[in-house]
């Protein structure tokens, strides 16, 4: 399955860098410019060539929204099989995990089309906060006050992306594990589920983005660290960086597996709630009659209860008297 991730995260990268990078190098022509600024790109010089030449500009803008779009597809497609090997709980084969892709991709297209309204009345929220901030603040003499208030509406802006995220999740895995069809029942009930359980469910939301973010961090101090000064020190950094493409694909899917143990895991508490008791073993008496009478006679007395007077033994089919 990480392979899988792999290839379909390099494949539309490696053809949405190729597009990008056509502008830069078409406009420099046959130079050796484009060799030592392609070794050391930068964002803003790409940015500058794209507002000086605004028709080649065009037709690559819409390739690379093209590229993001299907990469969105194809994420969701292989949503689908992730959601069957650990929702469902089936063995990784590839004729079950395509199986799965095919299966559920429908279903996570209309769930990620609805999921879209409660990320944008997120993020107006955001915008209003913003506004808000800037009305009150922003003639203001101090700047500390409108520092304080982007701190507030970065983390509320969190918070509210992270629950519609977190929502998302769990409704795809609703619709995988309960075998649902209905993707805007599932993401509100998702939200019904989050309510119940808010501390399970987002802190373990919140230790997974802190995994991530360690992959993050750690790429970052070894790319600060190693320069591209040499062709040995390129092929080290392009290897870290592929080693950081794999932590994330590998983190995505710690993500997907937690989350369907913690759903199943908190799903089965009601269950075994409500379930009705257990039959009672009935008496040996009424199974086979007489039987309680001899295992009594069986089982040894304590020597307190013998009378001292006399002991009948069963030797030879005669009694005897002590």
């Amino acid at each position: 399955m990480l392979l899988v991730f792999y290839a379909a995260a390099t494949f539309p990268a490696v053809i949405g860098a190729a597009v990008v990078m056509t502008v830069p190098f078409h406009s420099l022509s046959h130079s050796t410019s484009p060799i030592a600024l392609g070794n050391n790109l930068d964002v803003s010089w790409i940015a500058e060539l794209i507002a000086q030449s605004i028709v080649p500009a065009l037709p690559m803008l819409a390739a690379v929204l093209g590229l993001a779009a299907l990469a969105c597809i194809l994420q969701l497609f292989l949503l689908g099989g992730t959601l069957r090997i650990f929702a469902v709980g089936e063995t990784f084969t590839a004729a079950a995990f395509f199986g799965g892709c095919g299966r559920y991709w429908w279903r996570l297209v209309r769930l990620a089309l609805f999921s879209l309204i409660f990320f944008a009345v997120a993020i107006a929220i955001g915008v209003g906060l913003n506004w808000a901030g800037n009305k009150i603040w922003g003639e203001g003499s101090k700047a500390s006050p409108l520092i304080y208030w982007r701190w507030f509406l970065v983390a509320v802006l969190a918070c509210l992306l992270g629950q519609c995220s977190l929502a998302f999740d769990y409704a795809a895995i609703r619709l995988a594990g309960e075998e649902s069809r209905k993707s805007v029942r599932a993401y509100l009930g998702a939200f019904r589920f989050i309510w119940r359980a808010p501390l399970r469910t987002m802190g373990l939301y919140i230790v997974l983005w802190l995994v991530a973010l360690l992959f993050l961090g750690a790429y970052f101090g070894v790319s600060r660290l190693v320069p591209q000064t040499s062709l040995a020190l390129v092929i080290l950094l392009f290897l870290v960086r592929q080693a950081t493409v794999l932590a994330k694909l590998w983190s995505r899917l710690l993500f997907y597996s937690a989350q369907c143990a913690l759903y199943h895991d908190l799903r089965r508490i009601p269950v075994l709630m409500e379930a009705a008791p257990l039959p009672q073993p009935e008496p040996a008496a009424l199974l086979v009659p007489g039987l309680e009478s001899l295992t009594e006679s069986v089982t040894p007395t304590e020597p307190e209860q013998v009378p001292p007077e006399v002991r009948t033994d069963h030797v030879a089919g005669a009694p005897s008297e002590s």
